[in-house]
């Protein structure tokens, strides 16, 4: 059971609260809410801040949101972290990604069918998310290697950062599965 009240739409009184569920509502893309941002309305300040977190971190930027989504997979899936994993999964699907891709996306990365550009950034934001320390100098050349330049690598390390976050969130609050 979830820690905190998972606030609806039509309960929401503060105003602030429901200018963010309006702006998750309008560009998210889930036509939801989720029960992350619902979780967070106990302090309107606090789900604004984090709201606009991951708007600038997932939705904006020149990384595509797919693979952002798929580096918050791998490192949901690492962490265990069910709410999350089942999160970024039905994203991915609102998104169009193939059944295929997200069965072998949690299955079986290596055969995941995706471009291996595609597999370095994801490989790549799984250490961030889950070892940084271990990230070294050659890490950042195979990512160069395929193309990307220093503010596309900053956008996964900040999307990793971000994904890590919310598995510590949604795991502390045992936050329940959005009926989706």
């Amino acid at each position: 059971m979830t820690h905190f009240a998972i606030v609806e739409y039509d309960q929401v009184t503060d105003p602030k609260v429901k200018e963010v569920y309006d702006q998750i509502l309008t560009e998210l893309g889930f036509g939801i809410v989720p029960n992350i941002f619902k979780s967070m309305a106990i302090n309107p300040d606090i789900l604004e801040a984090n709201w606009k977190k991951f708007r600038s971190t997932i939705l904006q930027g020149d990384v595509p949101r797919t693979l952002k989504e798929m580096v918050g997979v791998a490192i949901s899936q690492a962490n265990n972290s069910m709410y999350a994993l089942k999160v970024h999964l039905h994203g991915l699907s609102a998104l169009g990604m193939s059944e295929e891709v997200l069965q072998t996306l949690v299955s079986n990365f290596d055969a995941c069918p995706l471009p291996e550009r595609e597999k370095a950034v994801i490989r790549f934001g799984l250490l961030a998310g889950t070892k940084p320390l271990e990230i070294n100098e050659s890490h950042y050349q195979n990512l160069q290697s395929f193309g990307l330049d220093d503010s596309e690598i900053f956008e996964i390390v900040a999307a990793a950062d971000l994904f890590s976050s919310v598995n510590r969130y949604t795991d502390a609050i045992a936050l329940e599965i959005d009926a989706l």
